[in-house]
Parts: structure tokens; C-alpha cells; sequence
């Protein structure tokens, strides 16, 4: 019997088993009176409740033992308790002061368990639901390059993709719920990620090597995607929230609802969602296409346009023994690529303009006990998922009668990613979690241009991170992990490609990862933390076997059969400080990353298109994150923050193409418990160091502002909020936008959000 099975086995047998548990409750209230839907978190269980009507909250079903919990809204300064749970009920009470500071954050995406933002020993933000949506943007990656060391690069609005310290594409991991999705974001920049914004509760960022937890591809870090396919059970009956979303810079409407009825020990989940938007708005005038030299009058971007929905419905169990559940998600998209437009001179001025259909339908289990395990054992979890992904490329081409759409390539990919945790009890002062990961892909790839052969990739590894308590303020970390990953291609008769039809090539690669951190609390107020990691990443399957014309770039990709696997170190400090009235954190870093695999343009064509080659060299990668914020007086917040990053090629002692430039942010917010209003200033400098295929950019500062208030019935929360994104109008163009030569960033836009939350 395989060990997924024998934990399925006992699993069942230990919920059959288990008591009802004890049961730990308790208020949130500020100097004038109960707070109403104020988030309540059991961090060991990785639990959550919001506070109903009278400001009270109750954890039922818990093992007696020593937890945390954490309380926040938004508004007030969060506050962290410890309680002992000796009895069958204990109760808590938290006393929140308004600040408009935002003070600690919970991130469960950098450790074993939940823990706030300062006990972790790498450079962690997360981005709670109300601040997505008070974010510009549509697509997640938009919503969450405010955080110092998130750029976004973009192709329209659709495949938007996070950048972080200046790497993306596959050395930074986009995860849902700590899972792989299955999808293609990676393969190229006019490939979106398939998840939408409202649907999110809670983003958090690892920013620098993620390697031991997550596995390979994480040499830049990873984004986790929150969005609970399955349920949590509540001890209120009905949970969840609605969302709404308007924005008048693509005339979007978007809407979303995540409803859970809890019964008892079970929980019922139903959520669905849409977008729908049409081309984004640009300031009007005159374009230049840098291929061509043709000139267009515009005031959209041509070919910007979303359409998104999804569904899904979940089922879960809690009892003392821990909980399990099965959720299950339907998502499909309809996008535009941006590009020069259908025109009348499509002899010399072919459009480059496509589309991209999407579907995702993914299955998530989740179970966790901590009960009637093992005697060395305190926890053990099984998180896994299936991802079946479809995606279609229609490309706009010339024919004869002008523009026809015919399907040029298909993607279908199916994936298992699984991950079985273990927390042992402590020996002495070390702690710690053993984990098993596993990922299985296959890929098969058909039509008219297919960029790459059919498939399978196996990623096996085992895992050890573990934590010493050198002192009361002093904890250290030490993390092993072994990776092996194998690509076999398929030859597939039916290929277009003669190439395809018979490859048929093993390649597999293994490596050691470690990790080493420390946090320190000089202060009740300030923690300094280092973390040195070896990372560790096997080449795609396309950056080995490409050799087809990708429409939707414009390119056609070759890849690079004999390239290495990338190796990475990276050191990452930071010294956070967490005051009444302020708060700071500054991150400098350094990555250093041997067989660092890029894509570049060769400088010649086939069938008219430029090539894009895959190949290898040696990159170093510092700089630093940094962030201030005060409140001069009380519900006034006064916020600045900057990153920069200096990337270079190490063997040609060139810079790096595609990297950000020095950026900054100035945020006046007002926030009490009713109301809030915010002016931000976003700045760039110029970008004039640059690599292969890079071209220059100006510097910028755009203005954003926003007003919104809360108001509580019941127990039910209304966030309600109206911005205005680039007020100014102002065009401007981003280092790192794929149509930058072409086309500049949005236009003003005015937003309207909803949000109820029960």
C-alpha cells in the first residue's frame, strides 16, 4: 500500500474516532465597542474566523495544547495572543487600538505553519482581500506591484506576470493554495496565468530563494495565490463574501461570490465568477509600430480585451482529529494579445494582433491532523491537486481576402502536484517538519505550429526543515532537500513538425538544496533575520526542444538540447521594526545564479520571424527592498518605499536585459473605522543599463487616488471604495512591458469595488 493511501487509511479512522474537541472563544473590540467582521486566525491550525455581530468569535473542535491567535482589521494595529487550552472552553478578548500603520501580517506561504511576517527568515508581504482591491490594475500580478520588489510585466492586462528582484518567467513559482496550477504562464509573455483577481483572499510573496518548502523553480521565489477551493468549516453558518468590480479604463465588470455553509463538523462551499472587459484605454495620439515604421491613431490597445469566468464547489470535515476536504474549480478565459492592428496595408504592414482561449479545471484535497498520529508526530498534512489545462492560440493572419483566424497551436496539459508534511515533536530545542513532494506533467502539443514535442516530467523530492531555539530571541534555521527531475519527449506521428514525429530524448537532472537562516528580536519592536539558500532548477522542456513559430509572440523558439540545470545562492537580510506610530523594513539581497537560462534574439528569421534562442550564462542579481511608514497623527499614514535592482551577465559582463529601475512610492492614506482616502505618487527611474534586445525608458511618476468607507449590519461588512488610477492622463511606458516600443501603459481609469463580507 502506497503511503498516500495509508494516510487516507488512517485518516478516516481517526476522524471516525475522534471527540468533539474544546473549544476556544473570545471578542475583538476597540475603545468603542465590538468590531464586526474582524479577522480572527488559530495559526497552529491554520484556522480562520470572522467576528460576528457582537465582535465574538469561537474555535471549536480543538486539541487541547498552546496556541496563537491573531486578530486584524483593517484600520487597527493587529494584535497576537497566546493561549493555553487546558480545560474544555477557553476564552480569549482582544483590545484593538485604531492605526492607520499597518503592523504585522500572517503569511503561511515561508514556513511549515502560519507565522507572522517578523518570525520569518526570508523577506515575506502578503495582501489581504480589501487591499487587492483598492490595488490598480485587473489581473492579480497588477494588483500587488506596490510591494517593494514586485515589478509586473505586461502584455495587456491578461498575462500580466509578477517579477520579483528582477526574475520571472520560471525562476519565480506562481502557486494556488501552495499548489501548482497546471498552466503554461511560463512558456511565453502572452500566456496568462488562469486566475482571477476577486476570486483571491489573500496573496502572499516570498521574495528570494523559496527552495526547500516548494521545490525547484523558485530561485527568484514565489507568489501563493489564496483562494480556498476548499472550504473551511465555520462555527457560523453561513461564511463568505460577494465582490463587484467596474473600471472604466476597459469598461470591465467583474463580480465573484464565495458562499460556505457550515452544519455541524461540515462544510459546503459554491462560488462563481466573471470578467468582462474590452480594450484598454491609452492616451490618444499618433503610435509608431517599431517594426514597420507604420503609424496608427489610437486610443485603446488593440486586441486588450478579457473574458473570464469560473465555478466551483467544495466539501469539508472538521473534528479535534484535524480536518479533510475536496474542492473543485472550472476556469476558462477568452483573451486579447496586443499588437499592430488589422489595417489596409496588410501587404507591408501585416497585423500581429491574437487570441487566447483558456480552461482549467482543477480538483485540491486538503487534509490536516493532529490527533492520533504517530508518538513522534504532531501534525501531518496531505495537500494535492489535478489540474487538467487546455490552451488554444488563433493568431490574426493574412489571407487572400484579408484577415482569417484559424487555430495555429493546442496545449493540453495534465498535472498531480502533491505534497505530505510531517511536524515531529521537539528533540531538546530543535523542531521541525520532514516533507515528501511529487509533480507529475504531461504535455501533448498539436496544430498547425507546434513549438514543442509531447512530454512527461517527473519531479520527486524529500525534504527536512528544522528550527533551533538558540535563546529566547534567537531562533536559527537549517533546511536539506533532494530534487530529481526527469523530461521524457514523446515522438508524435501527427506532428506538423518532421522534428516531433520522432523525438524521443530522456534528460534528468538531481541536485542537494540547503538553506540556512536566523531571526533575531533585538527589541520588543525590532527583528533582524539572514537567510543563505542554494536553489536548484532543471530546464524546461521547451527551453531544450522548442523549434516552432510562436504566433502569439511573434517569434519563432528554438530551444537548447544540452543546457544544465540552474544552480542559484542566495543571501537575503532584513531588519524589521514595528512601532506604535511606525513602522520600516529594509531587505538588501544578493542572488548569484550559475547556467541562468534566458531567451534571446539570435538577429535572424525564419518564415519571416525573428528567432528567439534559449541559452545560458552566469548572472548576479543585489540590490534592496525598503519601506517606511509613520503616522504623524492619529488615522493619517505616511508611506514610502523604494526597490532597486542591478542585474548583470557575469561571463560578458553586460547587464542582464528586461530588469526594473529604480522605483518609488509616496502614500498619503487616511484610515479609521469608517472611512478611508489615499493619494499615492508611483515613480521610475530611467532605464538606460541594458541587455540583449533591451531599449530604453524614461522615468515617470503617476498619480493614483482613492476613497472608500466600511460600514457593519449584523454581522455583515460592506467595503465600498471609488478610485481614480493615473489621474493625470499621464503616457507613460515600463521597462518591462513586452509592447513598450509599441504602445504605453493605461490610461486614467475610474474604479468602483464592492465587497461584502459574512
Amino acid at each position: 500500500m502506497t503511503p498516500i493511501r495509508l494516510l487516507v487509511v488512517a485518516a478516516i479512522f481517526a476522524f471516525a474516532g475522534a471527540v468533539q474537541g474544546q473549544t476556544i472563544s473570545g471578542t475583538v473590540r476597540s475603545a468603542n465597542g465590538p468590531i464586526v467582521g474582524a479577522t480572527v486566525r488559530l495559526l497552529e491550525l491554520d484556522r480562520i474566523e470572522h467576528t460576528g455581530a457582537q465582535g465574538e468569535f469561537s474555535f471549536s473542535g480543538v486539541p487541547r495544547g498552546v496556541y496563537r491567535i491573531f486578530a486584524s482589521e483593517t484600520g487597527y494595529a493587529s494584535v497576537t495572543r497566546t493561549v493555553r487550552l487546558a480545560g474544555d472552553v477557553e476564552t480569549t478578548s482582544f483590545d484593538l487600538t485604531e492605526s492607520a500603520v499597518r503592523l504585522q501580517q500572517v503569511v503561511v506561504s515561508a514556513s511549515p505553519s502560519a507565522r507572522t511576517d517578523d518570525e520569518e527568515y526570508q523577506s515575506t508581504t502578503s495582501r489581504s482581500q480589501v487591499e487587492l482591491e483598492n490595488s490598480p490594475g485587473t489581473s492579480f500580478a497588477e494588483k500587488i506591484s506596490d510591494i517593494p520588489g514586485v515589478t509586473v510585466r505586461r502584455n495587456g492586462s491578461a498575462p500580466s506576470r509578477p517579477i520579483l528582484r528582477g526574475l520571472g518567467d520560471n525562476e519565480v513559482l506562481i502557486l494556488e493554495n501552495g499548489l501548482r496550477m497546471g498552466d503554461l504562464a511560463t512558456f511565453d509573455p502572452a500566456h496568462a496565468t488562469p486566475i482571477a483577481a476577486l476570486g483571491i483572499s489573500q496573496v502572499d510573496v516570498v521574495r528570494g530563494p523559496a527552495t526547500i518548502l516548494y521545490g525547484p523553480s523558485t530561485i527568484g521565489g514565489i507568489v501563493n495565490v489564496i483562494t480556498d477551493i476548499v472550504p473551511r468549516v465555520s462555527d457560523h453558518p453561513f461564511s463568505g463574501m460577494a465582490g463587484a468590480e467596474g473600471n472604466s479604463v476597459s469598461n470591465e465588470s467583474a463580480g465573484y461570490f464565495n458562499n460556505v455553509y457550515s452544519t455541524g463538523n461540515q462544510a459546503f462551499r459554491l462560488s462563481a465568477g466573471g470578467v468582462h472587459a474590452d480594450e484598454i484605454r491609452i492616451p490618444a495620439r499618433i503610435y509608431t509600430d517599431p517594426g514597420t515604421g507604420a503609424e496608427f491613431n489610437l486610443d485603446k490597445m488593440p486586441q486588450t480585451f478579457e473574458r473570464s469566468s469560473e465555478a466551483g464547489a467544495g466539501y469539508a470535515f472538521r473534528n479535534e482529529a484535524g480536518t479533510i476536504g475536496i474542492g473543485a474549480k472550472h476556469f476558462e478565459m477568452n483573451y486579447g494579445i496586443p499588437g499592430v492592428p488589422p489595417n489596409p496595408d496588410f501587404e507591408n504592414v501585416p497585423p500581429t494582433t491574437s487570441r487566447i482561449e483558456q480552461k482549467r479545471n482543477t480538483v485540491e484535497f486538503r487534509s490536516l491532523l493532529n490527533s492520533g498520529l504517530p508518538a513522534f508526530a504532531t501534525q501531518l498534512r496531505l495537500n494535492a491537486n489535478y489540474n487538467d489545462y487546455s490552451h488554444s492560440e488563433f493568431p490574426t493572419a493574412q489571407d487572400g481576402t484579408g484577415v482569417s483566424d484559424p487555430q495555429a497551436n493546442h496545449f493540453h496539459k495534465r498535472e498531480v502536484n502533491g505534497v505530505l508534511q510531517m511536524l515531529h515533536r521537539p528533540v531538546g530545542k530543535l523542531q521541525g517538519a520532514l516533507g515528501l513532494w511529487t509533480d507529475i506533467e504531461d504535455l501533448t502539443i498539436e496544430g498547425d505550429q507546434p513549438l514543442g514535442p509531447n512530454s512527461r516530467t517527473t519531479g520527486l523530492a524529500g525534504y527536512a526543515y528544522e528550527e533551533y531555539l538558540a535563546a529566547e530571541n534567537t531562533h536559527l534555521q537549517v533546511g536539506v532537500r533532494y530534487d530529481y527531475n526527469k523530461i521524457q519527449t514523446r515522438p508524435f506521428a501527427e506532428s506538423t513538425d518532421p522534428v516531433f514525429q520522432t523525438l524521443s530524448v530522456s534528460r534528468t537532472s538531481n541536485a542537494v538544496t540547503a538553506s540556512l537562516g536566523g531571526v533575531q528580536q533585538m527589541t520588543p519592536e525590532v527583528t533582524g533575520s539572514l537567510s543563505i539558500a542554494r536553489s536548484f532548477r532543471a530546464p524546461t522542456v521547451q527551453e531544450l526542444f522548442a523549434n516552432g513559430l510562436d504566433a502569439a509572440s511573434g517569434t519563432f523558439s528554438i530551444g537548447t538540447a544540452d543546457l544544465s540545470p540552474e544552480t542559484g545562492l542566495g543571501v537575503d537580510a532584513s531588519l524589521k521594526g514595528n512601532f506604535a506610530n511606525a513602522s520600516f523594513d529594509v531587505s538588501p539581497y544578493a542572488n548569484y545564479i550559475h547556467n541562468y537560462i534566458y531567451a534571446f534574439l539570435r538577429g535572424d528569421t525564419i518564415q519571416g520571424f525573428p528567432v528567439r534562442k534559449f541559452g545560458a550564462t552566469s548572472a548576479r542579481l543585489y540590490g534592496a527592498d525598503a519601506s517606511l511608514t509613520v503616522q504623524p497623527v492619529q488615522h493619517v499614514a505616511l508611506r514610502a518605499s523604494a526597490d532597486y535592482v542591478n542585474a548583470e551577465d557575469t561571463r560578458k559582463n553586460v547587464p542582464l536585459p528586461f530588469i526594473p529601475p529604480l522605483r518609488g512610492l509616496l502614500r498619503a492614506t487616511y484610515q479609521d473605522r469608517t472611512y478611508m482616502g489615499t493619494i499615492e505618487t508611483r515613480l521610475a527611474a530611467s532605464q538606460n543599463r541594458l541587455g540583449d534586445g533591451d531599449t530604453p525608458t524614461a522615468g515617470y511618476a503617476v498619480v493614483n487616488a482613492g476613497f472608500g468607507l466600511r460600514f457593519a449590519q449584523q454581522r455583515f461588512v460592506h467595503n465600498i471604495s471609488i478610485h481614480c488610477d493615473n489621474v493625470f492622463n499621464k503616457l507613460y511606458r515600463d521597462n518591462l512591458s513586452v509592447i513598450k516600443d509599441f504602445l504605453p501603459q493605461p490610461g486614467r481609469g475610474f474604479r468602483l469595488n464592492y465587497e461584502l463580507v459574512y
